[in-house]
């Protein structure tokens, strides 16, 4: 990717797409500090849960966007990790409802990160298709079933 390209710094998650060990991993923290940041952090008060939700379809537009201008011959390089930053959204959309600790901020990215990896319930067969569309559902699809399973936690454990 060309570093002096702007966008290039949105695929790499801000640089956490550079890291040598787990890039994918290294974006989903990112993109967990930024969402309790912002979110929880009462830095932006007119930040709330409708906002959010617009915020990560958004996100997942300039995913679409952004990969074939910064991803000219690998598909889905690990260095690309703004479909991570998306996928670790939306497994926190729930967080906003049920309970926004320490606790679940932890769980969330711990079964985001199972299901990207994993890659269960359909999520491979999105994986193994080549462009921008399929590199970010597939970690949409990964980010909906940890925050299904989030709400389903939550529900017997609260």
């Amino acid at each position: 990717m060309n570093l002096k390209n702007p966008l290039s710094w949105l695929a790499l998650g801000f640089g956490s797409g550079l890291s040598p060990v787990a890039p994918g991993t290294a974006g989903s923290i990112l993109a967990l500090a930024i969402y309790y940041f912002f979110f929880f952090g009462n830095i932006v008060e007119w930040f709330d849960h409708l906002v959010f939700i617009s915020f990560v379809v958004l996100s997942f537009f300039v995913g679409l966007y952004i990969y074939p201008k910064t991803v000219k011959e690998q598909n889905d390089p690990g260095s690309f990790v703004w479909d991570e930053f998306v996928g670790m959204w939306v497994a926190c959309i729930p967080l906003a409802i049920i309970d926004h600790s320490l606790q679940w901020l932890i769980i969330a990215f711990v079964l985001f990160r199972i299901f990207d990896i994993w890659k269960p319930l359909g999520i491979k067969k999105m994986d193994s298709k080549h462009g921008a569309f399929y590199v970010m559902i597939d970690d949409v699809l990964a980010g909906i079933f940890s925050g299904v399973l989030v709400i389903f936690l939550s529900y017997f454990l609260i």
